[in-house]
């Protein structure tokens, strides 16, 4: 996708995800993805080629209504999620039910917390937070049944095997669950992501900034997409960093050849610090769906920012126009153990990403699939 002189819409394709090339992950337990790859107007000379195929050009149709239906019942469960004894039951239930698919498919919860609860946490912590980072009041509410949301040390040291419990049945589309959905899930899109980005003729990807990283499964996954990439991952929460980088330390041995260890930086990604013009890629994995659209309209101008010319956005996020994500919002009990973990859902589903993306700067985006229930826009 480009714009050369005046803005031109192209041809994308819509794709399905095909098979990982490898199998190389936490957001709700019925989240959808969607990757947007996207190339910054202006960013691209006019010797680049255009990303193109044959299809009908994604954003030109009218947009899906995606409200749910039943709107005056949810806002009555939007109302008794507010009330806290309400929202802490719902919580439980929900972590309650991370655990035991942990145990389903092979994996110890608790004791894979308990060796991180074992490390000396308040160096690192200091060590992990910067000066002058400011808490957004969206952050400091809770999310993910975590009353502190991410800024607190359960949320960071849950985070991986908790993604692994979440996504494990994420690739198939009759819930069956596999302990190595979550790598599968993952890979496959970075290999969309990578496939689309080399189709288009942006850059080759030699830094690359993920934004809302937590504790750098989703870093890994553009490392190994992206063989001797230098990859930087930005997250508000310290603990997430702190663990992050912990966990980094513990792996460092199991780098390929060339590869480079993961950086993190303790940071807002509507306002990275980071310099201008300074990254080749940009990934936001997982990430829209936990904030205000505003913020998330915010963070792509800041990605838009931090791109070197001809650099690309990728973007993955729930899809809320499949199957699977309309049934949750037609039953009130689902859509209600969703809305336990999940504040800002429905601000998420009525942001149209498309032209949000465009809106911050890039060009028509191309549109996929890397899951029965997630959408890759790239």
């Amino acid at each position: 996708m480009t714009s050369l002189g005046a803005r031109t819409l192209l041809a994308h394709p819509v794709v399905s995800a095909g098979p990982p090339q490898s199998s190389s992950g936490l957001c709700s337990a019925l989240d959808a993805r969607s990757l947007s790859a996207v190339t910054p107007r202006g960013h691209r000379g006019s010797n680049m080629p255009p990303m193109r195929a044959g299809a009908a050009p994604a954003g030109t149709a009218a947009p899906e209504d995606l409200r749910p239906p039943n709107q005056l019942l949810l806002s009555v469960v939007e109302k008794l999620f507010s009330i806290k004894p309400i929202w802490e039951r719902a919580s439980r239930s929900a972590r309650q039910k991370i655990v035991r698919r942990s145990e389903e498919i092979g994996l110890d919860f608790e004791g894979a917390v308990q060796q991180l609860r074992d490390v000396e946490w308040a160096p690192r912590l200091a060590a992990a937070t910067a000066a002058g980072v400011a808490m957004p009041s969206y952050y400091t509410r809770s999310f993910h049944a975590y009353p502190q949301g991410n800024l607190c040390w359960d949320a960071a040291m849950e985070f991986e095997v908790a993604s692994r419990s979440v996504h494990s049945p994420v690739m198939s589309p009759d819930g069956a669950v596999d302990p190595q959905g979550d790598d599968i899930f993952r890979a496959t899109y970075m290999n969309l992501a990578k496939g689309f980005i080399e189709e288009g003729g942006a850059r080759p990807v030699e830094d690359a900034v993920d934004l809302g990283c937590a504790t750098g499964l989703s870093s890994e996954h553009v490392r190994r997409a992206f063989p001797g990439c230098r990859v930087t991952g930005v997250d508000l929460s310290p603990h997430m960093i702190a663990v992050g980088r912990y966990l980094q330390e513990q792996r460092l041995s199991d780098l390929a050849p060339g590869q480079q260890p993961l950086q993190f930086v303790h940071g807002n990604a509507e306002a990275t610090g980071l310099p201008d013009s300074s990254t080749d890629l940009v990934t936001l994995c997982l990430v829209a769906h936990e904030l205000p659209a505003d913020v998330t309209r915010a963070i792509f101008r800041e990605a838009y920012r931090l791109l070197r010319p001809g650099g690309a956005l990728a973007v993955m996020e729930m899809d809320p126009r499949t199957e699977a994500f309309k049934r949750i919002l037609r039953n009130p009990a689902a859509y209600c153990a969703f809305k336990a973990t999940e504040p800002w859902l429905l601000e998420y589903i009525g942001l149209d990403m498309q032209a949000a993306v465009t809106a911050a700067g890039f060009a028509a985006p191309y549109l996929g699939a890397n899951s029965p229930r997630h959408k890759t826009v790239v």
